[in-house]
C-alpha cells in the first residue's frame, strides 16, 4: 500500500514525489515518525506507563534532519511546514474548545481555577525575565517563549491520569479528574496569552499602542468566534444526513480559515482564540452528536500529530545551535519549571490534600509537549513572513527552548508520575458485600 500511494502521487506530481521534493519529504517524514511513534510506544517498563509515542516522532524528524546522506534527500520547504504545522494548530485548538465541558465550567472548585492559572502565569513571567535578562530577548518574545513553556500536555497527562484512575490511585480525593479537568484550562490560558503577545511582538508603534493592539486582536477573536459558533449551531440542520461528518469538517474548514485569514489581514493572535470560542459554543448545542464530531477530530489528530511532532524536530538543525543558547535555554527551562512546581505545591494548599497529594500534584504538572509543538514554531515562521533576520533569530530561540522542553520534560514527566502515583496516592480499596454485612450487623 504505501509503494502503491507513493506511486499514484508520483504519477499526478511528477519530481515533486522524487527524492528532494517536498512531497517525498512529508511522505519520508510521516511514515519515519509513525514508526518512531510506535517504537517509543513499545518500550514498557514493569509499574510505570508507556513513553509518549510523540517523544519518538519528534525524534525522528530530528533524525532525519541531522543525519548528513538522510538531510539531502528528504527536504520539506519552510513554506509547506509552516502549512502543516498551522493546520495541525487549528485540529488541536478544535479539540480544546470541543472539550470544554460547560457544566464543569459551572462547577469548578477554587482549587481548579488556581491550578489552571497560577502555575502557567508565574512560570510564563519567570521564562520572560530569565530570557530577557540571559538571552536578550526584547520583552514581548520574553513572554511568547513563556507562555509557549507556561502549558501542560494533555498527551502525557491525560494517559497516565488513566493508568492511576484505573489502578484506584488518588480517586476518593479527585487527584486524577481535578489534572485532567484543568489541564484544558491550563493550554487554553497559554495560548491565549501566546496570541496575544505574538500580535504585540510584530506590531510597529508604542507600547501602548502594541497593548491595545494586543486587546483588540482578542476582541475580534472572541467577537468571530461568537459570531461563527452561533452559526455552525444551527447550519447544517440537524435533520441532515452524516450530521456528524458535516460538523466536523464544518468547524475544522472554518479553524483552519480563522488560523490562515488571521495572518493574511496582520491579526495572527485572533485566529486561535477565534477558533477555541468558535468549537466551544458550536458544541453546546450539538447534544449527543458531540461525542462523534471529536471521534472525527481525533481522526484528524492522528494524521497530523506524527506530522506535527517530526516537523518541529525536523527545524532543529545541530550545526546552527550555537552551544551558550543550548545552555541558557536549559538553564532557563530548568529554573522556570522548579518555579512552577513551587507555585503549583502553594495553590493547592488549603484544598484537602495531604503532603503526599501535594507533591505528586506538583511533580505532575510538569509534562510539556503538544502546545509547545503546536505553537512553538509559530513565531519563527511569522518572523520568516516579514523577513527579518533578527526576529528570525528570536524565533529559533524560541522553538530551541520548545523543542527542549519537549525532549527533556515530556519522559521525564511520564515516568515521575508513574513512580510517584503508586506511593504518594492513597489506593481506593471497595468493600466487598461480606465485610459491609459484618460492620452492618455489628453497628446493630
Amino acid at each position: 500500500m504505501i509503494v502503491l500511494l507513493w506511486a499514484v502521487i508520483w504519477s499526478i506530481t511528477g519530481s515533486e514525489c522524487l527524492p528532494g521534493g517536498n512531497l517525498f519529504g512529508i511522505l519520508i517524514l510521516f511514515y519515519c515518525t509513525v514508526v518512531g511513534g510506535k517504537l517509543f510506544g513499545l518500550i514498557k517498563l514493569p509499574t510505570l506507563p508507556p513513553l509518549p509515542p510523540l517523544l519518538g516522532m519528534l525524534l525522528a524528524g530530528f533524525l532525519i534532519r541531522n543525519i548528513p546522506v538522510i538531510s539531502d534527500y528528504v527536504r520539506v520547504k519552510h513554506s509547506w511546514s509552516s502549512s502543516l504545522r498551522s493546520i495541525a494548530l487549528s485540529v488541536i485548538l478544535v479539540r480544546a474548545g470541543l472539550g470544554l465541558d460547560p457544566k464543569a465550567l459551572k462547577k469548578l472548585k477554587g482549587v481548579c481555577v488556581r491550578l489552571s492559572m497560577g502555575p502557567c502565569l508565574m512560570e510564563a513571567c519567570t521564562a520572560a525575565v530569565l530570557t530577557h535578562f540571559l538571552m536578550d530577548l526584547p520583552w514581548q518574545w520574553g513572554f511568547i517563549l513563556g507562555f509557549v513553556l507556561g502549558a501542560v500536555s494533555p498527551a502525557v497527562v491525560v494517559p497516565s491520569m488513566l493508568l492511576l484512575q484505573g489502578g484506584g490511585y488518588g480517586v476518593e480525593k479527585g487527584v486524577p479528574t481535578l489534572l485532567m479537568a484543568a489541564g484544558s484550562f491550563d493550554d487554553i490560558l497559554a495560548i491565549t496569552g501566546f496570541n496575544t503577545c505574538l500580535g504585540m511582538a510584530f506590531s510597529t508603534g508604542s507600547m501602548v499602542f502594541n497593548v491595545l493592539r494586543g486587546i483588540l486582536e482578542v476582541v475580534i477573536g472572541v467577537a468571530t468566534g461568537i459570531f461563527l459558533g452561533f452559526f455552525i449551531q444551527f447550519f447544517p440542520s440537524p435533520d441532515q444526513d452524516n450530521l456528524a461528518w458535516k460538523r466536523a469538517s464544518l468547524v475544522l474548514g472554518l479553524s483552519v480559515l480563522a488560523v490562515f485569514s488571521s495572518v493574511r489581514f496582520g491579526f495572527p493572535g485572533s485566529g486561535g482564540l477565534c477558533t477555541l470560542v468558535m468549537a466551544f459554543l458550536a458544541g453546546l448545542r450539538w447534544g449527543d452528536t458531540k461525542s462523534e464530531v471529536e471521534k472525527i477530530i481525533a481522526v484528524a489528530w492522528n494524521i497530523f500529530q506524527p506530522l506535527l511532532f517530526g516537523l518541529i524536530g525536523a527545524e532543529v538543525f545541530v550545526a546552527s545551535l550555537r552551544p551558550e543558547t543550548v545552555g541558557l535555554s536549559i538553564a532557563t527551562l530548568g529554573i522556570a519549571i522548579l518555579v512552577r512546581v513551587l507555585t503549583t505545591f502553594l495553590m493547592v494548599c488549603f484544598a484537602g490534600f495531604n503532603l503526599k497529594e501535594k507533591i505528586f500534584i506538583s511533580f505532575a504538572w510538569l509534562p510539556k509537549a503538544t502546545v509547545q509543538a503546536a505553537i512553538g514554531s509559530l513565531a519563527l515562521d511569522t518572523a520568516r513572513a516579514q523577513g527579518d533576520e533578527q526576529l528570525e533569530k528570536y524565533g529559533m530561540d524560541v522553538l530551541t527552548v520548545a523543542f527542549l522542553a519537549i525532549l527533556l520534560t515530556a519522559p521525564i514527566g511520564s515516568l515521575l508520575i508513574g513512580l510517584l502515583g503508586p506511593k504518594l496516592l492513597q489506593k481506593f480499596q471497595q468493600q466487598n458485600e461480606d465485610e459491609v454485612e459484618e460492620e452492618t450487623s455489628v453497628h446493630i
